[in-house]
């Protein structure tokens, strides 16, 4: 048995509910082979850009809770977690799982600093290279795909297509040239050259290639670049006739420029464990767009947890899930939004293709990718025994601890307060200004 302490952001509206369904499920089987579990979601005390706690109290009581439970390993997914933590047990083996690649975990300079205590577990084979260029050693890296908790239902599926996920928007450099539009041209060429193309995921190469100069005179990085290649929104709107149901934060916002697609919007939150499960069961297919960051070759986390259940998979592009399945089943993919409206089109048709998918889709998942699975692979990297079968052990949600939410609340009631305060001393200072403009012109007494 060992204790565990997992600490993640997931900033939503529901953020306050519960554990967020992928987190969940680790914890949850950690738990189940007899180890005790801390989880924290960072994203309740703590900003997106740095990992130090600038409320006192609150930094206290994370550490007194953390001293108290006394872990032997921890788990940081994205590097997101206090850095009391960090700076109080640096003797305790320490992983960064990634979700996203490196550009998005937090403190990379402390990483840096510090980067002999780390453990890398990537779920994408070709991060490797950015690991590598970033200065880990190769033996610290190791591929460790993500795993699921979700299992089939068999519940109603009043959904023909569904997707749970959120909007992703364009970097401020990249919305000003492009209403700019003094190349827009290029950024044309740059879309349909990448549509129309096998080989297309060297993003800075493409993009040079059109660009030219421009690309480093306008200093645009990959991350800049990315809303460039991501089609996730077209691809959504293609399957609006089909019975699209999607689920997520802030598609409202998208209200203005596409009703249609909110309009297939259910704004009940999506977001713990049984949430995601039930979702999934009730659906005949559900989409797997990816991000672009993972460039062809990696895949969300998402994926296994819609193969675990009664839903349909059909995924854009991934050569790491093509490997991993080669033996089990040739999951249905797409390379531009058309091609996902006719697999989805199809699959609508055909129960029996769809059903067969979904068979063997739940027997890859149960031989593979369970969590137990990782486990074992975990066991041989990190030397500790995370596997045990006779007992179960405890699982601590840091939220749900009393004295650290009513701590938190007082903090976000202050820190609303203060907001406030400091918007009406600008409000005032604006409209004590234009009064003496005005009395100066003598437009009032």
């Amino acid at each position: 048995m060992a204790r565990i302490i997992i600490s993640y952001y997931w900033k939503s509206p529901d953020t306050y509910k519960g554990t967020h369904n992928f987190f969940d499920g680790l914890a949850k089987a950690l738990q189940n082979n007899g180890n005790d579990v801390l989880i924290m979601n960072a994203s309740q005390f703590n900003g997106y850009t740095s990992n130090t706690v600038n409320a006192p109290d609150i930094d206290k009581i994370i550490l007194d809770k953390a001293k108290e439970f006394n872990p032997e390993l921890i788990i940081a997914f994205n590097h997101r977690i206090p850095q009391c933590i960090l700076d109080n047990f640096k003797d305790i083996p320490t992983v960064i799982y990634d979700g996203d690649e490196l550009n998005y975990f937090c403190d990379l300079d402390y990483i840096k600093e510090n980067i002999k205590r780390y453990t890398v577990f990537s779920i994408v084979k070709d991060w490797e290279k950015d690991y590598l260029d970033f200065g880990f050693d190769k033996k610290q890296i190791h591929y460790m795909p993500a795993a699921t908790a979700i299992t089939a239902k068999n519940i109603p599926q009043d959904k023909n297509i569904s997707f749970i996920g959120s909007i992703h928007y364009a970097k401020p450099k990249l919305i000003k040239m492009i209403k700019k539009g003094e190349y827009n041209d290029k950024f044309s060429g740059i879309i349909q050259e990448y549509l129309n193309s096998d080989n297309k995921y060297d993003y800075e190469k493409l993009s040079r290639k059109y660009l030219g100069e421009t690309y480093d005179e306008s200093e645009l990085t990959l991350t800049d670049l990315y809303p460039i290649f991501n089609f996730r929104i077209i691809t959504l709107i293609n399957l609006i006739d089909l019975g699209l149901h999607l689920r997520g934060p802030q598609w409202n916002k998208l209200t203005e420029i596409c009703p249609q697609l909110v309009a297939c919007w259910n704004k009940d939150i999506v977001y713990t464990l049984d949430e995601n499960e039930d979702f999934y069961n009730s659906s005949k297919i559900s989409l797997a767009p990816i991000h672009p960051q993972a460039r062809g070759v990696g895949f969300p986390w998402r994926v296994f947890d819609v193969m675990a259940s009664n839903a349909c998979l059909v995924c854009e592009q991934s050569s790491d899930l093509k490997e991993l399945t080669k033996n089990y089943l040739d999951i249905p993919t797409f390379n531009t939004p058309w091609e996902a409206r006719d697999i989805c089109k199809e699959l609508l048709k055909d129960n029996k293709a769809r059903k067969e998918i979904v068979t063997a889709s739940q027997k890859y998942v149960n031989e593979n990718a369970r969590w137990e699975h990782r486990f074992k692979e975990m066991e041989n990297i990190l030397d500790i025994k995370l596997l045990n079968s006779t007992e179960k052990g405890r699982l601590i949600n840091l939220s749900e601890d009393e004295d650290f939410a009513q701590t938190c609340n007082d903090y976000r009631k202050k820190a609303f307060k203060n907001r406030l305060s400091f918007r009406n001393k600008i409000r005032y200072k604006i409209w004590n200004h234009f009064n003496k403009v005005l009395k100066k012109k003598r437009i009032i007494k």
